[in-house]
Formats: C-alpha cells, sequence, structure tokens
C-alpha cells in the first residue's frame, strides 16, 4: 500500500503519532537516520543492571498514555512506582523529604517560618496578568523566594535542564499558570482538581516497563500498517502542489517519495535545514531554539555499602548546593530488577544550563565526582563496581525567552504550508506522556487533512497490535 504520511525522524514523537494514524487505517511510513528507532530512549542490560540511557520512568495522568498502552498490550509489563517512596531535595548538603501533605510542610524543615507564612497567603496573592513571565518571576511571585531557590529551581534544573530565569512559566510550567489564571490560585486550583479526580478515578501515576521503556518503543514499532525505515536519512524535502516530496538515502541508496502529509519529527535544528529551501523564516525560527547537553552517570554499588535506607525515588538539587549532579534516581527502589541481588542501581543526571561543560569530562573523572558528591548524602563506601556513562550533546530544548510567541510564529508560518506538520519534542513538552499526547494531537490533525482532500475514500477498520 502507498503511504498516505511519511514521518521524518523515529523517535517517541514520531512512532506515537505513527500509531495514532494506524489506528485510523491510514498507511505510514517512518524514515529514521539512525540503525535504531526510539530516538534517546534506550534500555541497556549489562552485568545484571537494567539502565536507561534518557527517559527512565513514565509519570502519566493522560488518558491517552493509557489508551496507547493498553492497545499496545503493555498492560501486564507496566512496574508501578510504590507511591510510598518519599522524595528528597538536598537542603544544607542534607538529604530532606519534600512534605506532599499539608502537615507535613508545616513542619517540614526545608522552609523558614516566614517561607512557611508565605506559602499559606498564597489564596491571597492577586491573580496576575504577566504574560510571558520566567519560571523564577511567577514562582517568586506566588510562592515566595525560599519556595524557587529550594524546590522549583531543582525540578526546572533536575527534570528539564533548564534555567528557572529564563524559562519561560506558561511553556514549563503549563498546568501551574492554567491553575491561577482559572482559580486565581494555585492552592484552590490543585484543591478542584484533586477532588475532580477522585470522581474520575485518574490519578497521575508512576512507572515503567519490566524490560525497560525501550520495551514501549519496540511495542510501537510492530504496529500494523507502520512500516519503519532505518539508516533512512531525508536530505531534501519540497513542497507540491498537493503533497510533499522526500529526497534522501536508505541504506546508501538515493531514496525518493511523495506523499500527501508531510510530518517532521526531528530535533529543531534539523527541521530548520530541512526547511531552508521552503520557508527561510520558518527555519530561522527552528534554528533559533536552544538545546541544553545533558548525561547520566549510572553506578552500581553493593547494598550494604550504603547507609541511607534508599526508600525513597531519590533526589534532586537545589544550585545553592553547588553539586556535580542535577539529581540522581535510586533505580533499585523505584522498580524491580534493575540491579542484581544485594546491589543498588543510582542514576545520576549531569549537564543541563547548570554543567554545560561537564559532558566534555573523561568517564573515570564523571564517575569519580558523582560518586564522591554521593558518599556524604548517602553514606557510601566502597567503590562502584558497575559504571555506565551516557551523553547527549544536544539533550533537551530549552523552552527560553518568549516562547509561546515563537511557537505561534511557527504555527503562522505552517499555516501557508499544508500538508506538513510538525511534532517534536521542543512543542508541548519533552516528557514521554506529552510526546504521546502531542502525537494524537498531530495524528488528529493530519486525518482531517487527509479526510479533506478525500485521500481517506472511506473509513477503514481500527488496527490493532495482537499480543
Amino acid at each position: 500500500m502507498k503511504s498516505q504520511v511519511l514521518i521524518i525522524g523515529g523517535g517517541i514523537s514520531g512512532l506515537s503519532t505513527a500509531w495514532w494514524l494506524a489506528q485510523q487505517g491510514i498507511s505510514v511510513e517512518i524514515w529514521e537516520s539512525g540503525s535504531r528507532p526510539g530516538g534517546k530512549i534506550r534500555s541497556h542490560s549489562e552485568a545484571g543492571y537494567l539502565t536507561e540511557d534518557a527517559a527512565a520512568l513514565l509519570v502519566n495522568f493522560r488518558p491517552q498514555v493509557d489508551q496507547i498502552i493498553s492497545g499496545l498490550g503493555l498492560e501486564e509489563h507496566r512496574q508501578q512506582r510504590d507511591e510510598r517512596l518519599s522524595r528528597y531535595i538536598v537542603h544544607h548538603d542534607r538529604l530532606t523529604p519534600v512534605p506532599m501533605l499539608l502537615p507535613a510542610l508545616l513542619t517540614s524543615s526545608l522552609w523558614s517560618l516566614p517561607a512557611k507564612l508565605r506559602l499559606m497567603a498564597e489564596p491571597f496573592i492577586p491573580k496576575g496578568a504577566h504574560t510571558g513571565e520566567t519560571v523564577s518571576e511567577f514562582i517568586r511571585r506566588r510562592l515566595g523566594q525560599e519556595v524557587l531557590d529550594t524546590a522549583m529551581d531543582a525540578f526546572v534544573s533536575g527534570t528539564l535542564a533548564s534555567d528557572p530565569d529564563l524559562a519561560e512559566a506558561q511553556s514549563v510550567l503549563p498546568r501551574l499558570t492554567t491553575l491561577e489564571q482559572r482559580y486565581g490560585s494555585l492552592t484552590m486550583g490543585m484543591f478542584v482538581n484533586k477532588v475532580i479526580k477522585r470522581r474520575r478515578a485518574n490519578n497521575a501515576d508512576t512507572f515503567s516497563f519490566d524490560n525497560g521503556m525501550e520495551q514501549l518503543i519496540q511495542a510501537l514499532v510492530q504496529t500494523p500498517g507502520i512500516q519503519l525505515r532505518t539508516n533512512a536519512r531525508a536530505l531534501r524535502i519540497q513542497q507540491l502542489k498537493q503533497g510533499w516530496q522526500v529526497q534522501g538515502k536508505i541504506g546508501g541508496l538515493p531514496a525518493d517519495l511523495q506523499v500527501p502529509q508531510l510530518i517532521l519529527s526531528t530535533p529543531a535544528d534539523i527541521s530548520s535545514q530541512l526547511l531552508e529551501e521552503t520557508d527561510t523564516t520558518l527555519s530561522g525560527l527552528l534554528a533559533g531554539i536552544e538545546y541544553a547537553p545533558v548525561g547520566v552517570v549510572h553506578l552500581g554499588l553493593n547494598s550494604n555499602h550504603i547507609q541511607h535506607k534508599l526508600d525513597g525515588t531519590g533526589f534532586l538539587v537545589a544550585k545553592h548546593n553547588s553539586l556535580p549532579v542535577n539529581g540522581n534516581l535510586w533505580m533499585s527502589s523505584l522498580f524491580p530488577h534493575r540491579a542484581p541481588p544485594g546491589k543498588a542501581l543510582l542514576s545520576s543526571y549531569i549537564g543541563g544550563m547548570r554543567h554545560p561543560d561537564q559532558l566534555q569530562q573523561d568517564d573515570e573523572t564523571l564517575a569519580g565526582a558523582v560518586l564522591d558528591s554521593l558518599r556524604p548524602l548517602m553514606k557510601i563506601e566502597g567503590d562502584a563496581d558497575f559504571i555506565r556513562i551516557r551523553r547527549h550533546s544536544r539533550g533537551l530544548p530549552l523552552y527560553h525567552g518568549q516562547y509561546r510567541a515563537r511557537l505561534a510564529q511557527i504555527a503562522t508560518c505552517l499555516q501557508a504550508l499544508p500538508g506538513l506538520q510538525l511534532n517534536a519534542n521542543y512543542i508541548g513538552g519533552v516528557s514521554v506522556r506529552e510526546r504521546i499526547y502531542q502525537g494524537k494531537c498531530t495524528a488528529q490533525a493530519v486525518t482531517g487533512n487527509l479526510k479533506q482532500s478525500n485521500s481517506i475514500s472511506h473509513p477503514q477498520q481500527i488496527l490493532t497490535p495482537s499480543h
């Protein structure tokens, strides 16, 4: 069957979009320039340890994620995080539990009494009309400086590799900014949402899979109706009267394909290069998106060499602690079979806007610095018996500056390019959850376009893989 849609880029964005399209009976071809799909998502098994090169878990509150996992037959392979596990922040060189309930917040040593009083006053802070606020400006205005310095800085720097002084609040914290606009208060908004979630039974959960996050990628690839081509590099795209022409190389041989609908699920700089001949304005907007280098250092140690109970998910680090890590996940506490019996797997995240040059260090230097920073926090003795380090020089896009305005300009350019869609992690969020959600949004747009152009003459049966 001739492909109706070509997706350039076989990461989670491209694969999830293809899955949603396949459910509508739409034939999809994916060109992935590498030798394997999944982008940066890769699970690696070695010496009894199961490590992740990038995303280590999925935090979900969207029904679309549940739908795709159910459709792929992965429900029985989910590994749920124990919700009783604590979350920690490094505060004054100590691991301090993050309070998740109001009574714990009032007794927590994370914040001073004035900071706690400021937090309790949040419902009385007037709603702002500050579009374009940075994360720092938004959190400081609503919750105070201490919460910004201790908690929110750690979250933005540790999980997004970003800088709260530069990151746009509406782009990085859309749920919080929406709560303020809708309810006038974060506290009131969270309370209302909690009541709604109880009624709908769709509370957030955190999970991975038996064989790691790559199991999701492997299941997506097996979807009927999707043709994946690896070692397939797009070199030139051209707009036609109806549809798009893509020229490139597959396995080193010239390739030429014409399709009604084209989706670019490549990093912003790659998409920029492909669009130079088509729209210089759009190409320039994409070229201006910054990326942060990120890396992960996996250390395997004897459990009896760690005095800390490892009774949590791990920890984040506020910048005033000056540690060489942005955060650390205790993978062997989070999920089963991540380390051999009697061992612990600690995964530390490095680089980002805090330490942009860190990835240039050699493995021995990096591993030594990370382990030395963990020793006093977790009372570690001895050395690691397993080390694995992964680097991503262009790891995560940074939603810095007037980012929503940039995306609006990109959307305006796309209106003049019918049949072209952009779907990658520089639009709509970097998490696996948001990539799946944005994949559905993109698929809906493409399906609508195909129906309008009569490319779909008859409704086709929804396809689901059998497992």
